[in-house]
C-alpha cells in the first residue's frame, strides 16, 4: 500500500478543514462583490506546499470550487487535484445544513477494497477533533457526492407527530 502524497493529503484532510471551519458558515455563501474563492484556495494549496520538501510540492492543477443551494442547505463544493492513492479526496464540502448554525465539513475519499482490490470511495467527515468514516460513498463525480452530503446532513425527522 502506497502512503497518500503529503500535499494532497495535508491540504484536504488538515489545512482546508482547518480553515473553513473556523471560518465558519459565511464560507458557505458567495462573496458580496461575486469574487471566485478559487484564488485563495489556490494561494493555501502553494503556502502549505511551501513548507514541504520540493519533492512532496504539488501543482494545484484541478483545484476548482463553487458555491450551490440544494434543499435549502449551502455548500462550498472544493474540487481537488485527482488524487492518487487511498485516502486522498476527489471532493471536499463546506455545509451548512438547512436550519444550522455550523457547518460541516465532509471528503470524499479514493479507497481501494482491501479483499479484491476493486477501486471505490468513502465519505469522510473531519470535525475540530476527529474524522468519521461514513461507510462507501458515491462514484467521484460532483452531484453524486452533493447528494450524499446533502442526504448526510439533512436534519432527520423525528417520529410520525413530530417535525
Amino acid at each position: 500500500m502506497t502512503d497518500p502524497r503529503p500535499h494532497h493529503y495535508r491540504f484536504a484532510h488538515r489545512e482546508l478543514a482547518r480553515q473553513l471551519l473556523e471560518f465558519g458558515p459565511q464560507v458557505t455563501s458567495p462573496s458580496p462583490s461575486g469574487k471566485s474563492l478559487l484564488p485563495a484556495l489556490v494561494q493555501l494549496w502553494d503556502t502549505l506546499g511551501e513548507t514541504l520538501p520540493p519533492e512532496d510540492r504539488l501543482p494545484s492543477h484541478g483545484l476548482d470550487s463553487r458555491h450551490l443551494e440544494v434543499e435549502g442547505h449551502r455548500l462550498l463544493l472544493v474540487t481537488l487535484p485527482t488524487p492518487a492513492v487511498t485516502p486522498e479526496a476527489y471532493f471536499a464540502a463546506a455545509v451548512l445544513p438547512q436550519g444550522a448554525k455550523a457547518i460541516r465539513y465532509l471528503t470524499l475519499e479514493h479507497a481501494v477494497n482491501p479483499f479484491d482490490g476493486t477501486p471505490g470511495t468513502v465519505l469522510g467527515e473531519w470535525t475540530t477533533q476527529n474524522h468519521l468514516n461514513h461507510g462507501q460513498g458515491p462514484s467521484p463525480v460532483a452531484d453524486h457526492f452533493v447528494t450524499a452530503v446533502i442526504q448526510l446532513t439533512a436534519p432527520k425527522k423525528r417520529g410520525f407527530w413530530r417535525r
